[in-house]
This record gives C-alpha cells, sequence and structure tokens, in this order.
C-alpha cells in the first residue's frame, strides 16, 4: 500500500458541531483509517472486501458512514464518526468496518482511504 498527501484533505474535516440543547450536541468528524486490508485481485462483479481499522476521538463516537468519491477507476472512501455528546470522558478504542467495491470490469483499480496525513493507497486488479 502506497501513501500519498491528500490534495484537499483540511476541506475534509468536520461536519460540524450542532447543539440541539442545553446537554445534547451531534458532530459528525471525518476520521483517518489507520489501516485497509483486503484482496488484490478479483473476478469482475465479485466483491472485494476491505478491512479498514480507525480510532474515533472518545468512547461516545459510533461510525457514521462510509462516503466513496469516483474518479475513473480511483475511489476514494472517507470515514466519518458520530457523535452525540457534549462532553464525553471515555477514551475512543479502535474500531473496524468493512468497506466493500464490485469492480464492474476488467482493469486495474486504485482504493484510496482517507489517512491521518496521506492516503492509504491500494491496488487492485480486475480479470
Amino acid at each position: 500500500m502506497k501513501a500519498y498527501p491528500p490534495a484537499a484533505f483540511l476541506m475534509l474535516g468536520a461536519t460540524g458541531c450542532l447543539s440541539v440543547g442545553p446537554d445534547s450536541c451531534n458532530a459528525t468528524l471525518l476520521t483517518p483509517v489507520q489501516s485497509a486490508t483486503g484482496p488484490r485481485m478479483v473476478a469482475v462483479n465479485q466483491a472485494a472486501v476491505y478491512t479498514l481499522v480507525y480510532a474515533p476521538a472518545s468512547g461516545c463516537g459510533t461510525l457514521g458512514s462510509l462516503t466513496e468519491q469516483v474518479a475513473g477507476t480511483t475511489r476514494t472512501v472517507t470515514l466519518n464518526v458520530n457523535y452525540t455528546n457534549c462532553a464525553c470522558g471515555t477514551a475512543g478504542t479502535t474500531a473496524q468496518t468493512t468497506y466493500t467495491f464490485q469492480p464492474p470490469q476488467v482493469g486495474t483499480y486504485y482504493l484510496r482511504f482517507v489517512g491521518s496525513s496521506s492516503y492509504l493507497v491500494d491496488t487492485l486488479v480486475v480479470q
């Protein structure tokens, strides 16, 4: 896996904190992928499943969403964590989720996972 600096990494940051009451806060934050493991080769229309490891900033964080941007044969995957507590005293622990990509045609695909200071890039060959 190669690492590349993300082009607009700073623009992908926090989506904000919305106070919905005196004791309630909601925020969704981009969370870096620490590692991504998956296949190097699959067949057309075969699911390529990647295990993503990430660490929420606090114990109050839960997986919000994975978003995917497509540019030709490159897929850029961003992981977002939801926080629903204004003051969480619990430290975050490492967590895992999966990302599934089902390639539509033969070729070489590049899967870029947003990391802490660069992209984690995996190359997938589809036959």
